[in-house]
């Protein structure tokens, strides 16, 4: 069945929105069907394309992304009858599968309906009134059984407009299903590939530049980045709320996932085959090059920690991922590490080094986040005290003293938000 609703939202943390909107045009929509705004982009579908298709295709695909919201009505409302009567006109009996669960949640903002709980209560009664006008429930009592599933309806009320909306995503985005364990102070997977994306990661891959991360912790930074290079879809792994819907369905996303594993190296076996995954498997510890993925090197990517616990959790996740066999991890403390041998290691001077590393709260922990800070500063300067030609370093902190332990302001700054916590990309590079 097909369905046309013009409107699919995609919140975003602050900061990454520019990245969500050329990920939705390298998916072949155009930028005149994109809208950006603080913490959201809006695509604007047009009559040809059809929602459920890139519902599915979204959620798969999209790196940056938090959530899929397709839009289901908008419209005003100042006061609590008007809230009630508009909600209880939309079609909810086309929409909402017998016996779900229905959650509401939202915000308001400059409005005068302002009680979140209130509308909450408001748009639920109207709803489940209008349901039990079709289905004539017993005792007019919807069976809500989460056990069925559940929708998440979300509302958004801003200057006394409302839009109501459907999340196809169900798990934010970012939790991609192979990083089951709360790591502590972790990256969001989102975040690291945005990270990822903005420092031209994929492009200098032809140029077969190695990516290290002296602080990998779970290996966020390292398994976004096997994806990426294997063109694997993120969400390739997991399940999604949209299959469970109506509207949407099984078939439209079984569709979707069969085609991301088209794409991707690790999963077509026509553009890789067993010999060929050997030879890449060899390859991540050599020199060695490989024109089967890209014209220069085959992606090699590292990284160390000072934690086994760590090591090991970032193993497994990689495991789980499908991409262990494309990162090299060591247990390493970075006070060993000399920027001689690790060009040695890697067997050239073209280093991207990305990390996020550790700071404290406590005067004490402040001191050796800043002493972390700075060796990890030493692995990528020259003997002059500038940049190494060919090293390029992307450092995500929540502290602003970054560039005083540089000794020089970086290239680049970019504003950006893991969770709610303020942090700073800097980037620098030297070609």
């Amino acid at each position: 069945m097909r369905m046309f609703f013009n409107k699919i939202y995609l919140p975003t943390l602050l900061g990454v929105e520019a990245l969500t909107s050329s990920e939705l045009q390298d998916l072949g929509y155009a930028k005149s069907q994109i809208t950006v705004d603080d913490g959201e982009v809006t695509l604007h579908l047009d009559s040809n394309q059809d929602a459920a298709n890139s519902i599915a295709e979204l959620n798969f695909n999209l790196r940056t992304a938090e959530r899929v919201l397709l839009g289901l009505a908008e419209f005003d409302a100042d006061n609590f009858d008007q809230l009630y009567d508009k909600t209880f006109n939309l079609p909810w009996h086309e929409w909402v599968d017998y016996k779900y669960y229905l959650e509401i949640i939202g915000y308001s903002r400059k409005s005068r309906l302002h009680s979140i709980p209130t509308c909450q209560k408001i748009i639920k009664k109207a709803l489940t009134d209008k349901l039990d006008l079709i289905y004539g429930y017993p005792n007019g009592v919807v069976p809500e059984d989460r056990g069925m599933g559940n929708y998440r309806i979300q509302f958004s009320i801003i200057n006394d407009k409302v839009k109501i909306r459907l999340d196809t995503s169900g798990e934010p985005l970012h939790k991609r299903g192979y990083r089951p364990v709360t790591h502590e102070a972790p990256l969001r997977e989102t975040l690291a590939a945005a990270i990822l994306m903005v420092s031209f990661y994929k492009r200098n891959l032809k140029n077969g530049e190695v990516l290290y991360d002296p602080f990998c912790g779970s290996g966020t930074f390292l398994i976004e980045a096997a994806l990426i290079a294997s063109d694997t879809a993120p969400g390739i792994q997991r399940h999604f709320a949209g299959e469970e819907y109506r509207i949407i369905g099984k078939k439209v996303f079984a569709r979707a996932r069969e085609l991301a594993k088209e794409k991707s190296l690790i999963y077509n076996s026509d553009l890789l085959n067993e010999v060929q995954l050997r030879d890449l498997k060899s390859d991540i510890t050599s020199s060695q090059t490989s024109s089967y993925i890209y014209p220069g090197s085959a992606p090699r990517i590292f990284g160390s920690d000072i934690s086994s616990d760590s090591i090991k959790l970032a193993k497994e996740n990689a495991k789980r991922a499908g991409v262990d066999d494309l990162i090299h991890f060591e247990k390493q403390d970075i006070y060993q590490l000399k920027r001689a041998n690790l060009l040695k290691k890697f067997s050239t001077d073209r280093i991207l080094f990305v990390a996020n590393p550790p700071y404290g709260e406590r005067l004490a922990d402040q001191e050796e986040a800043k002493n972390l800070a700075n060796q990890l500063c030493k692995l990528c300067l020259n003997e002059k005290r500038s940049i190494a030609r060919g090293t390029r370093l992307s450092v995500l902190t929540s502290d602003d003293y970054f560039e005083k332990i540089m000794g020089f302001k970086a290239n680049r700054r970019r504003k950006l938000y893991n969770g709610g916590i303020r942090c700073t990309l800097f980037h620098y590079f030297n070609f």
